[in-house]
């Protein structure tokens, strides 16, 4: 049997999807020329007309071919014409200072010391008039009692300069920009109160603006009806998609136990939804009118519910593939949900090309892929009798399913593996369904007061045992496996050997075994040179740590982090900023030395296990001379030789000259550190070039690395 007859249009999707994939790679700004993709689009026509009559067979495979060249290239150009940054009139073609006019295009999210949103430039002042210019800004608004920032749809004139937003700072760590990228956000700015003047408050109709007040207010109703603290934050998440009032630690808790899918707002909630309208759509026919408008209902049910949690990808994929499954009930034929599948992905890759690289968006389809190929084989592995333990089973086979499918691409961007994760879902998926249930009723009953009270309070406890169950999964003994040798190649050799297994398991063909071993055999070379690597290297980081120093030095696997001891005790802002570099490099410990702790009036070794030594300001690794300078030990210069040293570190903005320092060190590389202040850091640079001395800026250009 050819399984491929089975899944038309994923056949169409897949070189839809690697075009985009090449456009992004590359980083295409020139489309392919129009001639081309007439040609195609005139041969797949042709090709396809002569399928229709039933021309030789040995005509179909023409037409696959002119059909996948005419989505490629569609794909490729889908890229390029969405990317605003590419139009003529994007602000950042033009200028990026100056008076801006723009509009307010999502809901202000309240920070520690800020309001964060997206602005919608609509026009800019070029010499006396305002020419229509485009593109999207992140902005933050100043805190400031004294005034409040203008809600979503308000019309403003700011004053500023748009910055293009920065790469990652340090090795490793999240790149903001591509994310952001991915959602045609290029620039950022920070408006202080002053800098801009409110034009014209929202007014009209807009459904996105009047989705996001609906959902504003449920949220107040869950919260006036006896939800609080955690089990408030994560109904807001779970029920309406507002996951801004999530804290570190239940994030941590969820996303370590393997069930961080409960907290946004996907299949698992759309489905719920979907359930609920048909089971109380349940009286009417199955055919006929009756059906038609039980179809609309629950497509207008569930794209009203998409809408109010924020049209995020995962939920809009959600809706789209429940939209096309009730269409293809409504007409009375079988479509493999593969199909469905691809559809809605195909949907939404035309109307946002650039969403193929969401995380949630590709673990959600991938998820659902999972379930379908995978679950069925596992759950075939045993046939309970009892129908409390075929449903625990089941939910077990579901869970194994999902996460082997999304396992490879989950360790490859969150570096771990959940080691419990069937426990927590066997806990955590009957509770949120239990939650979701309830919140829902206790919006739906908002009107009887002391009915939603009631069950407000029961879903609060829902929700308790919920967070109770996961943070205890979460503590116990290694709960989770951090995973630091999974790169790209590493995931495409581990999908291969999941795909060819599953393949097997269905065909029962002894090449796909073969290939599963083959892939294997590879992917343990891989592990190999990856450990050989990381056990051979040796390296110094200066890190861009904010207001702080931090110089790294890597030996084999470790790490001895010299650093300012404020940094030191944040193990908050460490995380946050080093453990990026621990993933990509495998370092398995870090040893902190605080820096203004160092014994300058001898000669150590600050470590056993790695061979740092220091006397005075001087450190030495390997072969690496380093010399600190800081605004507190400033070294005595008379009647000394003049030092060579690799590396000068000046940091904690020490006042003075770098002629003076030339003519008592000869530096191969002079660092200036994150600790300075941005004055004295250009200062210090124009001073360097003057004098044809190298120069290295953590504040300009991240974080610095050096292989010895």
């Amino acid at each position: 049997m050819q399984y491929r007859h089975l899944f038309p249009v994923l056949r169409v999707l897949m070189p839809f999807m690697a075009g985009i994939v090449i456009s992004m790679a590359i980083q295409a700004v020139t489309l392919i020329h129009q001639g081309f993709w007439i040609t195609f689009f005139l041969l797949t026509l042709v090709s396809g007309l002569s399928r229709i009559k039933k021309l030789k067979n040995s005509q179909k495979w023409f037409f696959g071919l002119v059909l996948s060249g005419f989505m490629l290239i569609s794909g490729y150009n889908a890229v390029i014409l969405h990317k605003e940054i590419l139009s003529n009139n994007h602000f950042a073609n033009i200028q990026n200072e100056g008076v801006f006019l723009a509009r307010v295009s999502e809901p202000l999210q309240e920070k520690d010391h800020s309001f964060k949103t997206i602005l919608t430039i609509v026009a800019l002042k070029k010499g006396n008039t305002f020419i229509e210019a485009k593109g999207r800004v992140l902005t933050y608004f100043e805190k400031d009692s004294t005034s409040n920032p203008p809600p979503e749809g308000s019309l403003l004139v700011l004053t500023g300069s748009l910055q293009a937003i920065s790469p990652p700072q340090n090795p490793g760590a999240f790149d903001y920009r591509r994310y952001m990228a991915s959602n045609n956000v290029y620039h950022q700015v920070y408006l202080k109160n002053g800098s801009y003047r409110t034009l014209e408050m929202p007014h009209g109709f807009n459904i996105y603006r009047e989705a996001h007040n609906a959902s504003r207010k449920f949220v107040s109703i869950l919260n006036k009806n006896g939800l609080e603290g955690k089990e408030f934050a994560v109904a807001s998440a779970l029920i309406m998609g507002q996951c801004d009032m999530l804290d570190n630690e239940t994030l941590q808790a969820y996303s370590g136990t393997g069930v961080m899918h409960i907290l946004s707002v996907s299949g698992l909630h759309v489905g719920v939804i979907f359930i609920i309208i048909n089971f109380l759509l349940s009286f009417m026919k199955k055919k006929g009118g009756q059906l038609f408008i039980k179809t609309v209902i629950i497509l207008f049910t569930i794209w009203a519910y998409a809408l109010l949690t924020g049209m995020s990808p995962s939920v809009m994929r959600s809706a789209a593939m429940f939209t096309f499954i009730s269409l293809g009930n409504l007409s009375n034929r079988y479509v493999h949900i593969i199909n469905s599948l691809s559809v809605s992905a195909l949907f939404l890759l035309l109307f946002d090309p650039l969403m193929i690289s969401n995380i949630g968006f590709q673990l959600s389809y991938i998820a659902i892929i999972g379930i379908v190929f995978i679950n069925q084989p596992v759950a075939d592995l045993w046939n309970p009798t009892s129908r409390i333990a075929q449903y625990i089973w089941d939910l077990v086979a579901v869970s194994i399913a999902a996460q082997l499918a999304t396992a490879p691409l989950a360790m490859l961007y969150f570096h771990q593996f959940p080691n419990y994760f069937i426990a927590a879902n066997l806990v955590a998926i009957p509770l949120s369904f239990l939650a979701i249930y309830a919140g829902v009723a206790v919006l739906a009953t908002s009107f009887v007061p002391m009915v939603s009270n009631v069950l407000g309070i029961a879903t609060n406890y829902i929700l308790l045992a919920l967070n109770s169950s996961v943070r205890l999964i979460e503590q116990l003994p290694h709960s989770v496996w951090h995973v630091d040798s999974i790169f790209v190649p590493e995931m495409i050799l581990i999908y291969g050997i999941i795909i060819s297994l599953v393949v097997f398991m269905y065909l029962r063909k002894k090449q796909a075994l073969f290939s599963a071993l083959g892939m294997l055999l590879l992917l343990s070379v891989s592990f190999s040179l990856i450990a050989l690597k990381r056990d051979m290297q040796q390296k110094i980081i200066f890190y861009s740590t904010g207001r702080q120093s931090a110089i790294g030095f890597i030996q084999g696997r470790r790490q001895l982090l010299l650093a300012d001891s404020i940094l030191i005790n944040d193990k908050k802002a460490r995380k946050f900023q080093l453990n990026g570099a621990a993933d990509l490099f495998g370092t398995s410990g870090i040893s902190p030395v605080a820096i203004d702790t160092v014994d300058h009036r001898s000669t150590n070794r600050i470590t056993a296990f790695i061979p740092v030594y220091t006397k005075g300001t001087n450190f030495m690794f390997g072969h690496k001379r380093i010399s600190v300078i800081d605004s507190i030990s400033l070294p005595d210069f008379e009647n000394k030789p003049k030092l060579k040293v690799d590396f000068l570190v000046i940091r904690h903005n020490p006042k003075l000259k770098i002629s003076n320092l030339l003519q008592h060190y000869d530096p191969g590389l002079v660092v200036i550190d994150g600790s300075n202040s941005a004055y004295r850091n250009n200062k210090w640079l124009d001073e360097c070039r003057k004098a044809g001395q190298k120069a290295y800026s953590i504040i300009d250009s991240g974080a610095l690395i050096i292989e010895i």
